[in-house]
């Protein structure tokens, strides 16, 4: 059986980046609503369904070899496949990130994960992270190059919560004891690791269209 018309392709290279996009946004979804709320079943269920995101990593590299080997692209088609391959993998990243909050939660259960003193940051950081990988996922798809470079600042954001929880952390009034102050480092790593992916996903997509680094394009 022949393989299907490059462009054909292409789209489908971009759909299946924008649903690990979305699935990864769903996988840090419920592993923070988990996190909040010490749901152990849920943070499970996120564990459990990590391998959707790989196996749509699995997909997005077959097809891409199979562009490659099937149609030789150049210029702009080649760089769409290549950094298609290289998005996938940040995806996949955000999707073991989201488990790795997940399995803070189980291994913490049934005491709870968070100290009240930064559950409203954390809720603000999984907010924000959700949003960058729904934004990088319409990216993805549409190939909006304008909205790829709205990524970085946007992520802005996450990078004051990550700097703030190392002030709540360093105060010398601290309660928690050195324990959680570890978890607490590492679930913020997590989140602020999550956006920058997004972000990266962006800027592929930014070279992939133009041929430029996204610092070169004006907003």
């Amino acid at each position: 059986m022949p393989p299907a018309p490059l462009p054909h392709q292409l789209g489908e290279l971009s759909e299946l980046l924008g649903q690990m996009c979305a699935e990864a946004a769903g996988a840090l979804n419920r592993a923070t609503t988990a996190m909040l709320g010490d749901r152990v079943r849920l943070a499970e269920q996120v564990i459990a369904g990590d391998s959707e995101i790989d196996n749509l990593r699995a997909r997005v590299e077959e097809l891409a070899t199979d562009a490659l080997l099937f149609h030789a692209p150049v210029a702009g088609d080649l760089r769409a496949v290549v950094s298609a391959i290289r998005a996938a993998g940040d995806i996949e990243r955000m999707g073991d990130l989201a488990l790795h909050v997940a399995e803070v939660v189980r291994m913490r259960h049934p005491r709870p994960t968070l100290p009240p003193e930064v559950r409203d940051d954390f809720a603000r950081m999984g907010v924000l992270a959700v949003q960058l990988a729904l934004k990088a996922a319409e990216v993805v798809r549409s190939r909006n190059v304008l909205m790829a470079v709205e990524l970085d600042s946007d992520d802005d954001a996450m990078d004051v919560l990550h700097r703030h929880m190392f002030t709540v952390l360093m105060d010398p009034s601290w309660p928690h004891g050195v324990p959680a102050a570890v978890d607490i480092t590492l679930l913020a790593r997590y989140y602020e690791r999550f956006a920058d992916h997004a972000v990266v996903v962006a800027n592929q997509t930014v070279y992939a269209v133009t041929g430029q680094e996204p610092d070169s394009i004006p907003i």
